[in-house]
């Protein structure tokens, strides 16, 4: 199971899609500002992402 926050991060990433269907510099400002330690959510997933059941 994933952290509390991660999962957060997670939710926080596909809703701000909604707004910006990319990847581009607003979607990320957006995110960050939603959630300023991002990053640190993405470092989570990218060393565990693969033992994570969905």
């Amino acid at each position: 199971m994933a952290p509390m926050s991660v999962v957060d991060y997670i939710v926080v990433h596909e809703l701000v899609h909604l707004k910006y269907p990319n990847h581009s510099k607003d979607f990320w400002d957006l995110v960050g500002t939603i959630i300023p330690n991002y990053k640190e959510k993405q470092e989570w997933l990218r060393i565990n992402g693969d033992q994570l059941n969905i």
